[in-house]
């Protein structure tokens, strides 16, 4: 071969490497995706996740799997998605609370959920609610902090170190609201003792107090969301009422091991955002009390990174107890 065809053949070779990696991006996905979910099968987020998972199927051309291995608040599904090829056919669906606020509040136990995970794309943002009974003579967030002045006002949420304590706790420090914190396991024990007249008030998610304010047992004095929800348009924001920073209530994520190429993680972020903006899936999510919303692996990111900014913030300045 003589030295013009050689650089002719060499030429040629190159162009092609070149080409290379997009082609192979493009037949991305060829196989199964699985979705790791961190809970037991039947829950709210495996709901959410098995529901998008299956609107995934169609918009990636391949089936997506949902695999729950549920243990030690997320830990064991992340450090299982972590040990994956980052290839982005193992994926992690991620919350808030298993990626922002417990990585943080059990650094010892949690802190590796938030390494090792590249942002894929949003997939829902939650809500909480601030209730009374009907019964109550509060009539509305004013009058709540006003009457928590007056004697000291009981708020029951799901749990210690969950988001409606986190927002319960910097809502109290914000407005100088006297206000005692009541821990339950799961929102329905909560729901029953505030319609009960035991105890003054529960700041839970839209999906469980929905039934009670429907039917007028409890009334809604605000609304920890970016925006007044379509279901409840009469309760205001915290952040109308003049209190900032407790608009983050909680969101649901896809994430991928560390490495998965930015092609894929961009081609699944712009299925999701396909999916989610259609009525029909914004009308299913809202049902399971949530807001259908997809994001850019950049957006989620800067969403992960603002909650864990918020948890830090909460408990550099207040006096919230999470030892119990």
């Amino acid at each position: 071969m003589n030295r013009r065809h050689f650089l002719v053949a060499a030429s040629y070779v190159a162009a092609t490497v070149g080409l290379a990696a997009p082609v192979l991006a493009q037949g991305y996905p060829d196989h199964p995706v699985t979705l790791v979910v961190p809970f037991s099968p039947g829950g709210g987020t495996d709901l959410l996740a098995r529901l998008v998972s299956t609107k995934l199927e169609a918009a990636l051309g391949a089936p997506v799997v949902v695999d729950n291995r549920p243990g030690a608040s997320g830990a064991v599904a992340g450090a299982y998605v972590k040990t994956q090829p980052a290839d982005g056919y193992t994926l992690l669906f991620g919350t808030s609370s298993t990626n922002a606020i417990s990585p943080v509040l059990h650094e010892d136990k949690m802190g590796g959920m938030l390494t090792g995970f590249d942002p894929v794309s949003l997939v829902a943002n939650s809500a909480l609610i601030l209730a009374v009974p009907s019964s109550s003579p509060i009539a509305d967030l004013k009058s709540y902090v006003e009457a928590s002045k007056e004697r000291p006002l009981t708020y029951g949420t799901f749990g210690v170190g969950s988001t409606p304590h986190l927002l319960g706790t910097l809502f109290a420090s914000e407005s100088g609201a006297d206000l005692i914190h009541v821990p339950y396991k799961g929102s329905a024990p909560a729901v029953a003792d505030v319609t009960g007249g035991h105890i003054d008030s529960a700041f839970l998610t839209v999906t469980a107090l929905t039934a009670s304010l429907e039917d007028g047992a409890m009334r809604g004095l605000a609304v920890a969301a970016p925006a007044r929800l379509a279901q409840f348009p009469d309760i205001p924001t915290f952040e109308e009422l003049g209190y900032e920073g407790l608009d983050d209530a909680g969101w649901f994520a896809i994430f991928a091991p560390a490495g998965v190429p930015a092609d894929i993680r961009a081609q699944i972020s712009k299925a999701v955002r396909s999916v989610l903006d259609e009525p029909k899936a914004q009308e299913e999510f809202a049902k399971l009390g949530v807001a259908a919303q997809g994001s850019t692996p950049e957006e989620l990111e800067t969403k992960r990174d603002a909650s864990v900014a918020l948890v830090k913030h909460i408990l550099a300045t207040t006096d919230i107890d999470i030892s119990k």
